[in-house]
């Protein structure tokens, strides 16, 4: 399993989308928002089919649990939003077997780990499944289960782009475009600071980890994607890259990811550009007091103080 783990808005969905292209590498989109949003609400998967109609996650359901309709789905909804929470992150960070979490935290996990494991078996032998959710309590939990093979990907981004994409209000048309929410830019400053640091510990803690810049894979995607795979233990060949032509990527293959960001029903061409809209959306304020409260990791990341 490779774990997609950042920010949101960090750029992991463009990552996710580009590494689904390579061969054996497998997208499933976000867990924690699976049971609200595919198997509660039947919002559509990537690949544009209504998550309980669509082929892959029905095998997916009757390998893991017999079928979708056997799971306490508004039990599931609810233990993601009290097991899996940023302010359990300390707590999770500090266990390392599953006889040390609570009975709710064990069951909760175990739906999970059945999701990803078959969601792994019926796409084929061999095949690393990629979970995007980016929380780091995520990271930490499924980290603990022995039943997985886990593998962090940590994505970064400039907190102040990723501050002023925060405050755009982009529609979900896989839920009749509804808003995103938006947050202010302060907030997601500091946010920035504790989840990167959360993933750190994590790797301290033995978790395999490897750290990329959303910037570093649009300026050189082929190298980057070359990198992440081989992290993930993937053997590739030089034709496995051929979808990406320079910052072009053309994409062919069904991306079965439930939830994530609505650039996943872009299309099947995509142009790899930096977003650098903050520079002239954030005020000089925003812009200084962003800088001002991620300044311990900026330098660490190689992102300037006055770019």
């Amino acid at each position: 399993m490779l774990f997609i783990g950042g920010m949101g808005r960090s750029g992991t969905t463009v990552i996710e989308r580009l590494l689904n292209e390579v061969p054996r590498l497998l997208a499933v989109g976000e867990s924690v928002n699976l049971w609200k949003r595919g198997v509660r609400d039947g919002e559509r998967c990537g690949c544009g089919e209504p998550f309980l109609s669509c082929p892959h996650w029905s095998a997916v359901g009757e390998s893991a649990f017999g079928g979708w309709e056997t799971v306490d789905v508004h039990r599931m909804v609810d233990a993601s939003l009290s097991v899996d929470r940023t302010r359990r992150t300390p707590g999770l960070l500090l266990r390392r077997d599953p006889g040390s979490l609570s009975a709710d935290q064990l069951w909760y996990l175990d739906h999970v780990v059945r999701v990803l494991r078959a969601a792994g078996s019926c796409a084929g032998p061999g095949t690393v499944v990629m979970d995007s959710t980016k929380h780091i309590s995520t990271a930490a939990l499924v980290t603990i289960d022995p039943r997985l093979d886990v593998r962090v990907l940590h994505v970064v981004r400039d907190p102040r782009g990723v501050a002023n994409s925060r405050t755009r209000a982009k529609p979900r048309p896989e839920a009749g475009n509804v808003a995103m929410s938006t947050r202010d830019p302060k907030v997601t400053a500091a946010r920035w600071v504790t989840d990167n640091l959360g993933f750190e510990l994590l790797a301290r803690r033995g978790v395999p980890t490897l750290t990329v810049r959303y910037e570093d894979v649009i300026a050189d995607p082929e190298t980057q994607l070359r990198r992440i795979a081989s992290f993930a233990g993937v053997d590739t060949s030089p034709g496995d890259f051929d979808f990406v032509s320079g910052r072009t990527a053309r994409f062919s293959t069904p991306m079965h990811s439930a939830a994530g960001n609505p650039m996943r029903f872009d299309g099947d061409v995509l142009e790899l550009r930096e977003d650098t809209g903050w520079r002239n959306e954030l005020s000089a304020g925003q812009r200084r007091a962003i800088t001002m409260i991620t300044a311990p990791l900026l330098g660490r990341y190689g992102y300037r103080f006055r770019p």
